[in-house]
């Protein structure tokens, strides 16, 4: 009995101490001539007996903006891969490739992950009770602005059979397999090749409401698919592919393709044999698009940064009355295309970014600090100028020059529709967003083409009264009164010359703003005192100071009907893509704010929505986790996070859950409503909010 037990502990000691059975992981493997990559093969434990396939997991860590690519790279890069030399009683290895997103540089497309990605592995041994080795070299290519290949030497010995089941690596290979596509049978597809203009058309059945679907295309190693259509009717998907290979003309028909599908909701494989026929492009829905354009331009008039501009323009139509209708027409004219020039001029700004490949977005000039410097110089003058302190005048050679032509005054007109559309590029309107993301992410005819027409649509109001003078002559009789009016506008640009001031902060020191602060609210006084007198402007400022103490006593008598005001102790995190996905893992609602401080519409919505209930209740929840991305200055972060959704702008909100790991877009104006059913939705529930 003595030696029974004896035994049993020998063998017991045995089996602790073997490495061979316990060696389920490799350590973090990384590389000195390339830090920024970390690797590591982890075996689950959990061994298919009737298969003899063992699960696995390989980590991949980037620093930075490190990227690695998908299976099918796109038009540059290389997919990783293993050589198994060296491997005993090992058959084969099945790579199973999560989701990818889609990177864009310099006009070339590719797809990969970025700061991390595990990817499932099922590996097949010959006997379950023999003595494995798994030896082999990892290549994975990195990319940033250069791109680094590197090899990871790596070396598992185990016995099959004898493996335990590793909690941590199961439930990553289970977390990563969720994000693999699911591959559907072939009878719900059909690949169309058309090898006379190279185009490659995939139907797919009615199956799914697939909302903003992304399609690629791969099988074919030296042919990549880039997409010129894509349609969804009620017989299903369609997409249709350009077909390009280095080799020559690419040779599909009877090779079989995958498709991968995916949105925020559903990712699918679908795999069919290509055929011959014939593919026709439909006609881009280019009058919607336009339609946006027009209308987003158009409601840019009304935001409160170009309304101050507006005032200025009401200013001089005022003494228009007693002017010829072809001289008010002319003005009229002068500034739409100071509008249009405007325009043309940022669409150049912008391919000038997407060559270079930088971040594209509307609004990006504030993000730099000598813009908005710029810009509190111009509203300044302006703002001193609209009190009578002086008259900006050309040279006399220019007079000269110019009167034989016409006015000089046009170039004022024109440069005032510059001015006013400079002011408007931070503000997102209704509609302006769908427009200028198609523009932004559209070739170079396509991005003129929208920014145009998204000037002809600011532009209206003075295409109106250059059509129809007599509007202008409608207006009231010069008089005194004019000159109260200029006061109030003056009024107005000084308001907007503090707001961007107070954009400088996140770039010059505070007692520098102070000085600058003072120092123009010191000139404005004096002028104001010098021109119109001491009476005026203790009238101007009795006046403002009794208006604001009446707005904030009116405020104060009616909040309970209207708003509350509630604290501003939101507890935000910075954007990590990753954060969020391990926040959604652990159950938790995410809601991802992406601002700037010289975004007007973000703190519209930030007053009106975010900090009043019942949001702001909601935003409080202790299952609420909330994320916050500054684009005030330029981020490659933030901007990559907006272009994976297709959004070029800001304010940006989406909701994600434990039902939607993908995420729910909001509309650009938030509203209570929306964010509630985008909460219930990210659940999978009703949402009950806790007074």
């Amino acid at each position: 009995m003595i030696l029974n037990i004896l035994l049993r502990l020998m063998l017991l000691f045995s089996l602790v101490f073997s490495t061979t059975v316990f060696a389920q992981s490799t350590a973090w493997l990384s590389s000195p001539q390339h830090p920024p990559a970390q690797v590591r093969l982890m075996l689950t434990g959990e061994l298919d007996a009737a298969t003899q396939r063992l699960p696995a997991v390989l980590q991949v860590k980037l620093e930075d903006d490190w990227k690695t690519y998908w299976r099918s790279p796109g038009e540059g890069g290389v997919a990783p891969s293993i050589d198994w030399q060296g491997s005993s009683n090992f058959d084969s290895a099945e790579w199973l490739w999560p989701v990818p997103q889609r990177f864009s540089l310099l006009g070339l497309e590719t797809y990969g992950y970025q700061h991390s990605v595990d990817f499932p592995l099922l590996l097949t041994v010959t006997s379950l009770t023999q003595a494995t080795k798994l030896q082999g070299v990892l290549t994975l290519s990195t990319c940033t602005n250069v791109c680094v290949l590197t090899d990871y030497p790596f070396s598992l010995d185990f016995i099959p059979e004898q493996l335990r089941v590793d909690s941590e690596a199961m439930y990553l290979y289970n977390k990563a397999k969720v994000a693999v596509p699911q591959v559907v049978s072939s009878n719900n597809s059909e690949f169309i090749w058309d090898a006379n203009q190279q185009r490659l058309q995939v139907n797919l059945a009615k199956g799914l409401d697939w909302q903003q679907p992304t399609v690629l295309v791969d099988g074919d190693p030296d042919t990549t698919f880039k997409l010129l259509q894509l349609e969804q009717s009620a017989n299903g998907l369609s997409a249709i592919f350009n077909g390009a290979n280095w080799l020559g003309e690419p040779e599909l028909l009877g090779n079989t393709l995958k498709v991968s599908v995916f949105d925020k909701q559903h990712a699918y494989e679908y795999h069919a044999t290509v055929q011959a026929g014939a593919v026709m492009l439909e006609s881009v829905s280019w009058f919607k698009l336009l339609a946006f354009a027009l209308l987003g331009g158009l409601i840019l008039n009304i935001m409160p940064c170009v309304l101050p501009v507006l005032g200025m323009k009401l200013s001089s139509v005022i003494a228009a009355p007693h002017q010829q209708q072809a001289h008010i027409r002319r003005q009229f004219v002068a500034s739409a295309a100071g509008i249009v020039a405007s325009f043309w001029l940022l669409a150049g700004f912008v391919l000038l970014l997407k060559f270079s490949g930088q971040a594209v977005g509307w609004g990006v000039q504030f993000q730099q600090p000598w813009f908005i410097a710029f810009m509190v110089l111009v509203t300044g003058l302006f703002a001193i100028n609209m009190l009578g302190a002086f008259e900006i005048s050309l040279p006399s050679s220019w007079q000269t020059r110019l009167a034989t032509s016409g006015d000089n005054s046009y170039l004022g007109h024109f440069l005032q529709g510059m001015f006013a559309t400079l002011l408007a590029t931070p503000c997102s309107a209704p509609f302006l967003g769908t427009a200028v993301a198609f523009a932004l992410g559209a070739d170079t005819a396509s991005l003129l083409v929208i920014f145009t027409a998204l000037a002809l649509g600011m532009a209206l109001p003075w295409l109106l009264v250059a059509a129809f003078p007599r509007l202008a002559q409608a207006l009231p009789k010069p008089g005194k009164w004019m000159g109260k009016v200029k006061l109030i506008f003056a009024l107005m640009l000084l308001l907007t010359c503090l707001w961007l001031v107070s954009l400088l902060a996140n770039f010059v020191a505070t007692p520098i703003l102070l000085a600058v602060v003072t120092l123009l609210l010191l000139v404005f006084v004096l002028i104001l005192a010098k021109q119109h007198g001491a009476k005026v402007l203790l009238i101007s400022l009795s006046s403002m100071v009794l208006l604001g103490g009446g707005v904030a006593l009116l405020g104060a008598l009616t909040s309970e009907r209207w708003a509350k005001a509630l604290p501003t102790d939101l507890v935000w995190q910075p954007l990590q893509q990753s954060n969020i996905a391990e926040q959604v893992k652990q159950g938790n609602v995410v809601f991802v704010d992406v601002t700037a401080d010289w975004c007007i519409t973000c703190k519209a919505n930030k007053v009106g929505v975010i900090l009043q209930n019942p949001t702001y209740s909601l935003l409080k929840q202790p299952s609420t986790r909330l994320v916050k991305g500054d684009w005030t200055k330029p981020s490659n972060q933030v901007s990559t996070f907006l272009q994976s959704y297709q959004r070029f702008g800001v304010p940006f909100n989406i909701v994600y859950g434990p039902a939607a790991p993908q995420g729910i877009a909001l509309p650009v104006i938030l509203s209570h409503q929306a964010i509630e059913q985008a909460f219930a939705q990210a659940t999978g529930s009703a949402i009950r909010i806790q007074e």
